[in-house]
């Protein structure tokens, strides 16, 4: 399997925590990691990463160095980043950055944890398909297909994996596809590379099973999926994720207000990593005091609870 992850300094922690839980539950697979990179980077960021997974026979990691003049069109796009850094746009450039000997690569987000065998999805027929992904765990938002200007009924993908036909995307010189939507329609992009990617693919994708990405909007209280259209996936999903996407909030973040049901999950192999126990406080001296009287007065219930979401309840299950 050839999988693909795009990172920075910052994202380096995560990412390698996923690497680790891929390789050890796809012991039965040749994994070869192609992680794309910028001068941000350091020597022991890909020490680390390398360190990782040396341990499992069946993996091997080749680092990517992107040259940042390849995305002439992506500044247009700074003002809406946030705390998206050019690291995300990387894959919408993997035709130009892997090799041709490479035709196929399975793209993850370093925010993922992964449960089992990939091997069912990596064997997915991508013949007359660019992508293969997941419909994205908001996907219901009918906002997201007015911005877009398409139909609701094509579907919207979470981008955080996708298998990749990079010969489709060579023959077809996607890339220009992508550069020339990020010209013309800037003004409606809010999810960044995710929503070029569906644009550009409305009619050229195939679906795979929740469970490959369990994002974190299947888990939102209200649903804000078809529910009724893929209850039986959510539900085989829930009972068993091969892939869990931690979409928002981070599990390695000090505090979440919300925690989010699977951050044992993601524990579980952080602690079986260099980086155990490393946790992210994102907050200033400030805020966490706000945050510190806010959540006590509301354990008391003085002030009442004000979430902007919730998530189901579930039993953690590793």
């Amino acid at each position: 399997m050839d999988i693909v992850v795009c990172t920075d300094h910052r994202f380096v922690m995560p990412t390698g925590v996923m690497m680790y839980s891929l390789c050890s539950n796809n012991p039965e697979a040749d994994v070869t990691i192609h992680v794309l990179i910028d001068d941000n980077v350091t020597e022991k960021d890909k020490e680390d990463l390398t360190t990782t997974i040396s341990r499992f026979p069946n993996g091997k990691v080749l680092f990517y160095n992107v040259d940042l003049s390849l995305l002439p069109a992506f500044p247009s796009l700074e003002k809406r980043q946030g705390e998206i850094s050019k690291a995300a746009y990387y894959r919408l450039m993997l035709s130009e950055i892997l090799p041709e000997s490479v035709h196929k690569v399975l793209y993850m987000d370093g925010d993922l944890i992964v449960r089992g065998s990939l091997s069912p999805l990596w064997d997915t027929d991508l013949t007359g398909y660019a992508i293969a992904a997941v419909p994205d765990g908001v996907g219901g938002d009918i906002e997201i297909f007015n911005r877009l200007r398409y139909p609701f009924e094509i579907g919207y993908f979470n981008s955080g994996v996708m298998l990749v036909n990079l010969d489709y995307w060579r023959e077809h010189a996607v890339i220009n596809e992508f550069y020339d939507f990020i010209k013309t329609r800037a003004e409606d992009i809010a999810l960044w590379d995710q929503d070029v990617l569906n644009f550009v693919f409305q009619d050229r994708k195939t679906s795979l099973p929740i469970k490959y990405n369990f994002t974190s909007g299947f888990l939102f209280k209200p649903p804000k999926f078809d529910y009724w259209k893929n209850e039986k996936e959510f539900k085989e999903a829930l009972q068993n994720p091969v892939v869990v996407h931690f979409a928002g909030d981070k599990p390695w973040y000090v505090y979440q207000r919300v925690p989010h049901p699977f951050t044992s999950t993601w524990m579980l192999y952080q602690n079986q990593t260099l980086w155990k126990g490393v946790m992210w406080e994102k907050r200033s001296m400030k805020l966490r005091i706000v945050n510190f009287i806010s959540d006590t007065l509301r354990r008391f219930r003085v002030i009442p609870q004000v979430h902007t979401f919730d998530y189901i309840d579930i039993a953690p299950i590793d």
